[in-house]
């Protein structure tokens, strides 16, 4: 899918829901292969509108509801850290990597990713929330959604999430699979 704003032409097929197979631990000592799908959110490449900030119209990304709207700001620097996203969640399954639960069920992951800015390479933390639940669609296999609720660089105003528990990312799939 691509996204027309002011005339130009951002592809979001790098952010197109995706599957992976991963190995979790369960009760017991044993372990299973589910099915986990990601969604991605436009929160990963749009930003909410600062206090008394205007959305420009050639920039406005419709989200919420239709009786909420909660339109919000397509962010360039937002979008180009998405391309690397996928990137970000095949290595935390590959790695068997940890995430940090939040008071919520949710939970989130930080990265290092390269960004150029002005020609010049440079490393940022890159928070990835999501939030995972086991469904069973009729004429689907029982599989985990995770939603990748939002994916943003670390902004100096903005204080970084307080983590309630760091996990392997296995056994949060785990847990949700078999709570």
């Amino acid at each position: 899918m691509d996204l027309m704003l002011g005339g130009a032409s951002y592809s979001l097929a790098h952010l197109a829901p995706i599957e992976r197979r991963v190995e979790v631990p369960l009760r017991g000592g044993l372990t299973k292969t589910l099915l986990v799908e990601f969604r991605f959110s436009c929160h990963c490449y749009s930003r909410g509108p600062s206090q008394g900030e205007a959305i420009p119209p050639q920039l406005r990304i419709a989200d919420g509801s239709v009786h909420m709207p909660r339109d919000r700001i397509f962010d360039e620097r937002r979008y180009a850290l998405s391309r690397q996203l996928v990137a970000c969640i095949d290595a935390l399954i590959e790695t068997q990597g940890t995430v940090h639960r939040l008071r919520h069920d949710n939970f989130f992951r930080v990265d290092t990713l390269q960004e150029s800015a002005d020609g010049a390479l440079a490393l940022v933390s890159y928070y990835i929330f999501m939030s995972a639940r086991k469904v069973a669609e009729p004429g689907q296999a029982k599989r985990i959604k995770v939603y990748v609720e939002s994916a943003y660089p670390a902004l100096p105003a903005v204080p970084a999430p307080a983590s309630v528990r760091e996990l392997p990312f296995r056994q949060v799939l785990g847990k949700i699979w078999a709570p």
